[in-house]
């Protein structure tokens, strides 16, 4: 039975006659497959078999023109539609919340043109991340984005969700290395911008799309800054004697004009996880990995520097294996294959970000808010800047049943979040939004704020039919005891 009310099989062959059949399917197990993402929740509710809401289409545009066909047949009789790229999100920003049709993107996923002279690339939305890389390694480029999901995730998923890969401190978010777009808008109608370093002719539409998630426009095509790949990569690690004493040597890191290209700076607890193998760290100490990538020379100047800075502070200088071992194993996900996840268990991961005014208060508030509910957390900062950085905080806890798990899943979100708002942090520093975090963009945005948002959907999408429910526009959504979704889909 369709959650929606069209007439499937009339529109799927008025879409086959369009762009061809083979790019069109209304399969069971099609429809099974595109009813997830990489969202924890979900793959819980999976586990119970929970597979609805499902899609009633799936659709593997090749060209343009094909988005153009589909989001005119679907403005017509008001069908959702879900754009996917990678399907690697982590926030239910993927799911067909409405069924309607999946608009899945990796079929579009040609390297257009590389610009040597200006340092650009241009590329299809559907490619995935390390295609790109792949391609412009070779050629002695990199856009210096590196997200863990790099595997799995795609370049128009980067846009659409705000993407920071573990590299921004040096390279810059997504956001910075998207230099135009072209997108096609709900009614069809295609819109580019232009392929110009920067211009000051009134607000830049293409940041108007970047981090819309699907909701305002369908990203078909990107041109991306490209820098050279570094001449010499080297690493590091110091051991602190606390918290607060590693992030006062950042700081000063960025005070001295350093821009590593990696600063990930960890909890006590998680420092035990992942300094383990090396030695037993003391209690409350810190680990600092580094990786410096620049010219021999430059990288050289780091070094020094950063050495003087962390030996003043205190810090055991570790050498570079801990810090060499994360890179060479951070695409294992190691965290959740680590542990039993069976039935009753719940783990997942809270990104947030704010000042360094505020970043360590945060840390304390959301730690204490969610271990009162019984998980155990460890937490990194993997992302920093002059005047702030991020907080992963990890959680992993039990609960006496799968229903049970899903619903402790649901309280902890709730706390972690209020704890970071309280704190004046951001809810969510790369991950996105999608249905995890919906219910609380009015509380990020404040009224006026979100009201706005609510007014250019409205305005670009009047029949809603572009990722329905995500962002929380066009549902009125606000922050409940539940996560949007945790009343998530019914059985099969």
């Amino acid at each position: 039975m369709s959650s929606t009310s069209f007439n499937v099989r009339r529109v799927r062959r008025e879409i086959e006659h369009l762009i061809g059949g083979d790019n069109v399917s209304d399969a069971e197990i099609d429809r099974v497959c595109y009813s997830r993402d990489a969202w924890p929740l979900r793959l819980m509710q999976l586990g119970r078999l929970v597979t609805k809401p499902r899609p009633d289409l799936i659709v593997w545009p090749t060209t343009v023109e094909h988005i153009q066909h589909v989001l005119r047949i679907a403005n017509a009789e008001h069908i959702p539609v879900t754009p996917v790229s990678g399907g690697s999100g982590v926030c239910g920003g993927a799911l067909p919340t409405r069924g309607g049709i999946i608009l899945d993107l990796k079929r579009m996923n040609r390297i257009c043109g590389l610009d040597e002279e200006s340092y650009t690339v241009t590329v299809e939305a559907g490619l995935l991340g390390y295609e790109l890389e792949q391609y412009l390694s070779v050629r002695g480029y990199t856009t210096g984005h590196a997200p863990s999901s790099i595997f799995s995730s795609a370049v128009g998923g980067f846009a659409a969700a705000r993407s920071a890969g573990v590299l921004s401190s040096k390279y810059g978010k997504f956001e910075e290395i998207v230099v135009s777009l072209e997108v096609v808008l709900p009614n069809g109608e295609l819109l580019r911008t232009k392929t110009v370093p920067r211009s000051s002719m009134g607000p830049d539409l293409k940041q108007l799309f970047i981090g819309s998630e699907g909701t305002f426009g369908i990203i078909t095509e990107l041109t991306l800054r490209i820098c050279p790949l570094p001449e010499s990569t080297q690493f590091a690690s110091f051991l602190f004697p606390d918290l607060h004493t590693g992030m006062e040597a950042v700081i000063r890191f960025f005070r001295r004009d350093l821009r590593l290209a990696l600063i990930r700076l960890y909890d006590e607890n998680e420092t035990r996880f992942v300094l383990g193998r090396f030695k037993s760290p003391p209690e409350g100490a810190c680990v600092l990995n580094l990786i410096y990538s620049a010219t021999k020379k430059l990288v050289s100047l780091e070094r020094r520097t950063v050495t003087r800075i962390c030996e003043a502070a205190g810090a055991e200088p570790l050498g570079p294996k801990p810090s060499k071992h994360w890179w060479d194993n951070r695409f294992d996900l190691y965290y959740p294959s680590s542990i039993n996840l069976g039935p009753g268990m719940l783990y997942d991961v809270l990104d947030v970000a704010a000042s360094y005014a505020n970043l360590e208060t945060m840390y304390w508030r959301m730690r204490e808010a969610m271990e009162k509910l019984g998980v155990s957390t460890m937490s990194h900062f993997s992302h920093f800047y002059p005047d702030g950085g991020n907080i992963y905080v990890i959680f992993i806890g039990h609960a006496g049943s799968s229903e049970e798990a899903e619903a402790k899943y649901s309280r902890v979100w709730k706390v972690g979040l209020e704890a970071a708002h309280r704190a004046g942090g951001t809810l969510s520093h790369q991950h996105g939004v999608g249905l995890l975090k919906a219910p609380w963009m009015p509380v990020e945005h404040g009224p006026v704020g979100f009201a706005l948002l609510e007014a250019i959907k409205q305005y670009l999408d009047p029949h809603n039919i572009l990722n329905p429910g995500k962002l929380g526009l066009g549902s009125k959504a606000s922050p409940s005891t539940d996560t949007p979704t945790a009343q998530g889909g019914d059985s099969p």
